[in-house]
């Protein structure tokens, strides 16, 4: 969808590059543009492939954020990203694919914070200590890339994992 939209703007070349490994083959073929998108959802991978493009004399490497995590984005600037395009909040590209694959004692303690709970509440209705219960959440936190409680309810809620 992205290639048609290119090449309907005039741009003449386009190389896809769906993974980290694929990015790579175009920087061992050696070949160069003017302009690569890439994707920050590649992981650790991304600052390390944008310094590659750069390296490797593209003009312009534009990386593109499917979060609103902010720490990718920095990393990408730094690795020499010449700009960085983010998601609109809310886009279905928001909801992190590891939403999905949240414990479920994950799951009972993002469901009482949904429910307003603070974390002693949640300790004692869990039987847990409040310590335990801080741990739980920077983890599904790290997992949904955000530590704000109501914005980890609205993502497991578009996610479908929360009703």
């Amino acid at each position: 969808m992205l290639t048609d939209g290119l090449l309907e703007a005039g741009v003449g070349r386009v190389i896809e590059a769906d993974s980290a490994s694929a990015v790579e083959d175009i920087l061992r073929a050696g070949s160069v543009g003017h302009l690569a998108l890439l994707s920050l959802a590649f992981g650790t991978s991304s600052n390390r492939l944008i310094q590659g493009l750069r390296d490797a004399s593209w003009a312009r490497v534009i990386a593109l954020a499917p979060t609103a995590d902010i720490r990718p984005v920095l990393g990408a600037i730094e690795s020499g990203a010449c700009g960085v395009l983010r998601g609109r909040p809310g886009a279905e590209a928001e909801i992190p694919d590891l939403a999905r694959e949240l414990s479920a004692r994950e799951l009972e303690v993002l469901e009482l914070v949904a429910d307003g709970r603070t974390n002693k509440r949640i300790a004692e209705e869990l039987s847990l200590s409040a310590l335990t219960v801080k741990s739980h959440l920077a983890r599904i936190s790290r997992k949904l890339g955000t530590g704000d409680r109501s914005h980890l309810v609205a993502i497991a809620m578009r996610a479908g994992i929360l009703a």
